[in-house]
């Protein structure tokens, strides 16, 4: 099985409609105003207008391009992420202020606070690993010709095969097909993610 956001294109049109009706019914909020209600392990979907983030929106036919997980501590907000350099942690307000695009906050309702702290854990330490272009490519391949070679554990990640592995440690999953060929817009439409903020730039 491919991933909702893969497959026909007709498939791929059914998801993207669903990610923009939810868009459009969700909350717009400032990030400042909505920071406090940042929770470990929820979820943030990335609207990329970068060459390579199009690309992934335009195959997969949804609003998204890129994906974290929420980390807050000590009264900040982080992102634990998988991008070009490797898996890496960055302050959430760096990334509002230096991203090309629009971010939306989804909550993980049914995680127990044992599954949070356990899908941030393994996504520490995975910290520093590379990313993984060899996977992507297979992921490519598996949306344009909708077939799926076998994944190998490579010890890198890309975003969303980060983000559904780190959950599927802890016996949730996020999305029905493996990490591997995870995408944003197959965590968009999942049903353990629900959509709470679009937000905004202050």
């Amino acid at each position: 099985m491919i991933g909702a956001g893969r497959g026909p294109a007709g498939k791929r049109s059914v998801v993207g409609r669903e990610v923009r009706a939810k868009r459009s019914r969700a909350e717009r909020k400032g990030y400042g105003s909505a920071r406090g209600d940042f929770h470990l392990g929820d979820v943030l979907l990335f609207r990329g207008r970068g060459l390579s983030s199009q690309a992934i929106r335009l195959l997969t036919r949804s609003p998204y391009s890129h994906v974290g997980l929420v980390f807050p501590y000590q009264g900040r907000v982080f992102c634990l992420e998988a991008v070009g350099v490797g898996v890496r942690l960055i302050l959430m307000s760096e990334v509002m202020r230096r991203y090309h695009g629009g971010i939306d906050y989804y909550e993980v309702p049914r995680a127990a606070p044992e599954q949070r702290d356990g899908a941030v854990a393994f996504c520490f330490q995975q910290l520093g690993k590379l990313y993984d272009r060899p996977g992507i490519v297979r992921f490519l391949i598996a949306i344009l010709f909708n077939r799926k070679s076998a994944a190998r554990e490579d010890q890198a990640w890309f975003c969303s095969e980060l983000v559904a592995a780190a959950y599927r440690a802890q016996g949730l999953a996020l999305a029905p097909v493996s990490a591997a060929y995870t995408s944003p817009a197959d965590l968009a439409v999942s049903p353990e993610l629900k959509l709470r903020y679009v937000l905004k730039r202050e």
